[in-house]
């Protein structure tokens, strides 16, 4: 028997803890955070539920379904992980910002300002008293259901995956969900062709048409299953460090094939945010890396830098004019004008804001930038514990790195920092919880952080208690002496 088990893929101290909680073998809690990522990544993000509206989502209403699994597993004793962890602290807080600058917003009303609209914004119109009452309650009341999903799937992923086979399985269901997303772009680049858009699945119903391809300098800005180009960049941006993980981290070739889909799509989707949080997040990765990684890494980036132009004509360029022509691009013009208004109505509800999601586009303006979204709707506090969460959650990824793990593990838990840092860079580019995929997946990584935190002290604790064992060993075990008079006798 342990002969087998020392064969095992993957198998490490942490799986002690899974043989010991494991209640289902049928459904083990670990396929939930996988199944979450297919529903996120490859069911397109404009279908819903109809009468639920946008939070209704079969990803965000699957995740909620998960919080009350959560709250169940907690209150009846089921949940072997118990007590203050930073993952549960700092996302019980930003529970609370949530739902204060909620209650703020009731009590203090909503209103719409003379000096709000834009010329160049088509979704605005003017409304009554009455008007901005319904339609801003009921986005406060979609906040919350986002927001419920949210943290349902960031406690179970922080919590229900027991092994680091476990979270390695998670990420290669993330990468394959992702894999899939990917070619359907590729296919939408050469062909104009979106399948993702004749996909019509029973129950759901199209929030809005979707799947047509953008343009930008003659190319096609690839939508795939995504709600915009901008969105599938960023994804695909943010995940390209766990494809990479898989690949370095396997002995067959073609787990190189996901990282080079995932990597082409980010490009094709034309987007300023997906080349910011792809170098964000591979910065992050090439610093973590030994110096042998690091100089084939920069061996291979001009090579790419050679081929890629060949391969991809036209592609390239128009991607490097994004960031040579920002002086005359309208919409970096439109970002910075923003900063004037929101400041002014930031200080208006200065610490809780007037409530998630109710910063709509049609009574106020787009601001393409959810930093200071977040700002407007939760105030200064929520920001600041927004904030506290994203950083917490990138400690707890790193601390593989000083608690003896091994390198796979390191390295697992540096993909996972730098994919949720570069998702989280995107919130200063678009108006990144407005768009599903995005959310979800920011969420789900603060999960997996949490999972690379309680799966390293698991580690830790099973080290000190070998070594404890090992220690007390010589004390139980007779001397020589004392052997040969009990035989003698």
């Amino acid at each position: 028997m342990s002969k087998r088990r020392s064969t095992r893929e993957f198998d490490q101290p942490g799986d002690v803890v899974g043989r010991r909680a494991d209640h289902s073998r049928f459904f083990p809690a670990w396929r939930f955070v996988a199944f979450y990522a297919v529903l996120l990544l490859c069911i397109p993000s404009r279908l819903i539920i109809g009468p639920i509206g946008a939070p209704g989502t079969p990803a965000n209403l699957f995740a909620i379904a998960g919080l009350l699994w959560w709250v169940c597993s907690v209150v009846g004793g089921l949940n072997p992980r118990r007590g203050l962890s930073p993952i549960r602290v700092t996302v019980g807080l930003f529970t609370v910002c949530v739902l204060t600058s909620f209650v703020s917003g009731h009590l203090a009303g909503w209103y719409q300002p003379a000096d709000i609209h834009q010329r160049s914004d088509r979704l605005w119109r003017a409304q009554t008293a009455a008007e901005l009452a319904v339609t801003i309650g009921s986005a406060a009341d979609r906040g919350l259901l986002a927001m419920a999903g949210w943290i349902g799937v960031a406690l179970i992923a922080a919590e229900a995956i027991r092994s680091w086979r476990e979270l390695e399985r998670v990420i290669a269901w993330v990468v394959g969900a992702a894999t899939f997303v990917a070619s359907l772009g590729i296919l939408q680049y050469f062909t104009g062709v979106n399948l993702a858009g004749y996909l019509m699945i029973p129950g759901l119903t199209p929030l809005s048409s979707f799947g047509a391809a953008l343009s930008r300098s003659d190319l096609n800005r690839v939508v795939s299953t995504s709600g915009h180009p901008i969105e599938l960049g960023v994804i695909m941006a943010a995940l390209l460090p766990l494809a990479l993980h898989r690949s370095l981290y396997s002995t067959k070739r073609i787990t190189w094939v996901p990282t080079l889909l995932i990597g082409l799509t980010a490009l094709m989707s034309v987007s300023r945010s997906a080349i910011v949080v792809a170098a964000v997040a591979l910065l992050v990765m090439f610093l973590g890396w030994p110096n042998r990684w690091r100089l084939a890494a920069l061996i291979a980036a001009p090579i790419a830098g050679v081929i890629g132009p060949v391969a991809l004509p036209g592609l390239l360029g128009t991607i490097r004019s994004l960031f040579t022509n920002l002086e005359d691009d309208p919409s970096v013009a439109g970002r910075t004008d923003d900063y004037e208004l929101v400041s002014r109505l930031v200080e208006e509800r200065l610490f809780f804001g007037q409530g998630l999601f109710t910063f709509i586009p049609m009574i106020y303006r787009t601001i393409d930038n959810q930093a200071l979204v977040i700002m407007l709707e939760l105030g200064i506090i929520g920001a600041i514990v927004f904030a506290t969460l994203i950083v917490v959650g990138i400690f707890c990824s790193l601390t593989p790195r000083w608690s003896g793990e091994s390198n796979q593990n390191r390295h697992l838990g540096l993909a996972v920092a730098a994919s949720l840092l570069g998702i989280v860079i995107s919130y200063f580019t678009f108006d990144a919880l407005g768009f599903r995929q995005v959310a979800g997946m920011t969420f789900l990584l603060v999960g997996l952080t949490g999972a690379v935190w309680h799966l390293t002290r698991d580690s830790m604790r099973q080290r000190e208690e070998a070594e404890h064992q090992s220690a007390e060993a010589p004390d139980r075990k007779p001397n020589s002496s004392q052997a040969t008079k009990q035989s003698d006798a």
